[in-house]
């Protein structure tokens, strides 16, 4: 009986082990990829926006985008509003499922 225990608990072992050899690294390399490509379009967004503006953008889990614009004049918070709108609505990145 302990032979049969001990056998078995060195298959269990070693099956679980095998599990573990799954690359993860690519994920990480196109995550950084995106994080760098997305800092990139928020720095041109940004630039061409004139004034003393802060914004912050949030991503949520679905994918989608909110974002808290703050300044002193009205017409460019709503300039920016409509450039970030436009910009994050047509660069949604395609999801396959």
């Amino acid at each position: 009986m302990r032979f049969f225990t001990i056998i078995l608990l060195l298959i269990l072992l070693i099956s679980c082990t095998r599990g573990m050899d799954v690359p993860v690294k690519q994920k990480g390399s196109e995550g950084r990829n995106f994080e760098t490509q997305y800092q990139k379009e928020m720095d041109e967004i940004k630039k061409s926006l004139k004034g003393d503006l802060k914004i912050k953008v949030k991503k949520d889990a679905k994918g989608g985008y909110s974002w808290e614009i703050t300044g002193k004049d009205p017409q460019e918070i709503l300039k920016a509003n409509e450039t970030l709108r436009r910009r994050l609505s047509d660069e949604r990145p395609a999801t396959s499922q």
